[in-house]
């Protein structure tokens, strides 16, 4: 058992980044849209910008 773990463990974990078109057009669906200033930027740069964490 205490193998399986360690086995879980040392793999890597992969964090889901949408896909900036889908990432849009889910915006407009929620009547929202990124400012021309971020429209350039991808999704890690926006989080990085906006996150909340000083």
């Amino acid at each position: 058992m205490g193998r399986e773990l360690s086995k879980m463990q040392d793999r890597k974990r992969t964090k889901f980044t949408p896909n900036m078109d889908n990432f849009k057009i889910s915006l407009s669906y929620e009547g929202l849209s990124l400012k021309k200033e971020n429209e350039e930027k991808d999704i890690t740069e926006l989080k990085r910008k906006y996150s909340r964490n000083p």
